[in-house]
């Protein structure tokens, strides 16, 4: 289920968009490319968020994976939690836009 073309593919552009986060946090703390920099870092997260799930879920089946094939409980089991802890980044990143409720600010 998990190619190691999928591992590879994830792994790229994981790299990549952490790479691009941290310059773009320099940049943002050194006031230079101020409105880019700031931008990236707003639009971004939820797909660095997309391809660290992925990349880290497919190296942890990777590794824990014994034998040919396809393991349907090791799936499940180590994908469940990624994917709620996914739907959990994507709930806090739209929080406002879905209407949540908002708390008093501190």
């Amino acid at each position: 289920m998990v190619s190691p073309f999928v591992h590879r593919i994830a792994a790229v552009f994981f790299y990549l968009f952490a790479g691009s986060f941290f310059v773009s946090y320099l940049l943002l703390r050194n006031n230079l490319l101020f409105p880019w920099s700031q931008w990236w870092l707003r639009v971004a997260d939820v797909p660095l968020a997309l391809v660290a799930v992925l990349y880290g879920g497919s190296s942890l089946y990777r590794s824990i994976k014994r034998h040919e094939g396809t393991s349907w409980p090791l799936l499940i089991l180590i994908g469940t939690p990624l994917l709620a802890l996914f739907t959990f980044i994507v709930a806090l990143n739209f929080w406002n836009a879905l209407g949540l409720p908002q708390g008093p600010a501190i």
